[in-house]
C-alpha cells in the first residue's frame, strides 16, 4: 500500500474532500495540520505549495483536490470508470 501524507487545515473544505476520498478508497494516510504543526508548515512550503490540501503519495505531491491525480498515483481507476451510471443501457 502507498505511503500517503495529507497536509491540511482543519477548516479547509478541500482538505475534507481529500480525507473523504482517501477513506472511500480504503487508503490509510497520515494527516499533518499545518495550523498547529509548524514543522508540517515548513514541509508544505518546501513542496512549493502555499495552501492546502497537499497530498503526498510515495513522494509525489498533488496540490489541491485532484481526484484523478490521487487515484492515478494510488493505482485506482477513476470513479467515473468503475461506478455504474444510473439508467445506463436502458432502452428508451
Amino acid at each position: 500500500m502507498s505511503t500517503v501524507i495529507l497536509y491540511s487545515r482543519g477548516v479547509c473544505e478541500f482538505s475534507e474532500m481529500v480525507r473523504l476520498h482517501l477513506e472511500s478508497r480504503g487508503q490509510a494516510y497520515t494527516e499533518r495540520d499545518v495550523d498547529v504543526d509548524h514543522e508540517a508548515r515548513r514541509e508544505l512550503l518546501a513542496l512549493g505549495a502555499s495552501g492546502t490540501p497537499v497530498t503526498v503519495i510515495d513522494g509525489e505531491a498533488v496540490i489541491g483536490f485532484d481526484e484523478e491525480a490521487i487515484d492515478e498515483l494510488l493505482g485506482f481507476k477513476p470513479y467515473n470508470e468503475t461506478r455504474e451510471t444510473y439508467g445506463a443501457g436502458l432502452d428508451e
